[in-house]
């Protein structure tokens, strides 16, 4: 065994770091070494057995925790195939201390969008555009670039990043 590996998993048999073990994502549970694999594992079937959260606090609304109508819509289309970064719908310009500049051909902002490569995502990602476009007040575009690129999460996918300049 390297320096690294402290040992292996008793349930799976997989390695157990060092690094694991410190941060507590690896531990000994019922007298056995456990991977963090194997942990996460043991912690939902303990969980389902105890009938979940055992714990009597009651949780605390945060400010994120608060969202309109309009988030609520928002967060259903970030669930689809297409995305766009930060919360869609929910785009606030009023933030930012620049003031949108229409006549000058310098861009004072941007947003960026992206789609799977298929068809009803690109289709998807265009009415998104394009109903932005549409409720943004005294905005004129003025540079667009687009790239494709592999974006990671469940499975990494290339997907079209289109950077819209304002």
């Amino acid at each position: 065994m390297t320096d690294d590996v402290a040992s292996i998993c008793q349930k799976c048999g997989a390695s157990v770091y060092k690094a694991h073990l410190d941060s507590g994502i690896a531990r000994y549970e019922g007298g056995n070494l456990l991977c963090a694999h194997c942990v996460s594992s043991y912690e939902r079937s303990h969980d389902a057995l105890t009938g979940g959260d055992t714990n009597e606090f009651e949780a605390i609304a945060l400010d994120d925790d608060l969202v309109s109508e309009e988030d609520e819509m928002s967060k259903s289309k970030i669930m689809t195939s297409v995305h766009t970064l930060g919360l869609a719908g929910g785009w606030d310009d009023s933030r930012y201390k620049r003031p949108l500049q229409t006549s000058e051909t310098n861009a004072t902002r941007c947003r960026t969008f992206h789609s799977k490569m298929n068809e009803a995502s690109l289709e998807f990602m265009n009415n998104q555009i394009n109903d932005w476009i549409d409720g943004t007040e005294h905005m004129t575009i003025k540079f667009a670039s687009t790239v494709v690129g592999q974006f990671e999460g469940k499975h990494t996918e290339p997907n079209l990043i289109v950077t819209i300049f304002y």
